[in-house]
C-alpha cells in the first residue's frame, strides 16, 4: 500500500506541474491527476483498515463483579 500511495503522489504531483508549465498537455494531465489522487485517496483510507485479530476474551466476571 505505501508503495500506491508513494507512486500515485509523485504521479500526480508531476501531471499537475507539467499541466501548469505545459499549455498543450493540460488536456491530458487533468485527468491523470484526478485519478491519481482518487487513487492516492483511497490506498491511505485501504492503508489504514488493516485488519487485526480481536484481543482473546477473559473471563473477568469476578473482577466486574466487585464495582456493581
Amino acid at each position: 500500500m505505501a508503495r500506491v500511495k508513494m507512486a500515485s503522489f509523485y504521479i500526480g504531483f508531476m501531471a499537475i506541474v507539467w499541466g501548469y508549465f505545459d499549455e498543450t498537455m493540460r488536456t491530458i494531465c487533468i485527468p491523470v491527476t484526478i485519478f491519481a489522487v482518487m487513487l492516492l485517496l483511497v490506498s491511505h483510507m485501504m492503508d489504514h483498515m488493516k485488519v487485526t485479530e480481536a484481543p482473546e476474551r477473559v473471563d473477568d466476571s469476578e473482577e466486574r463483579q466487585k464495582y456493581r
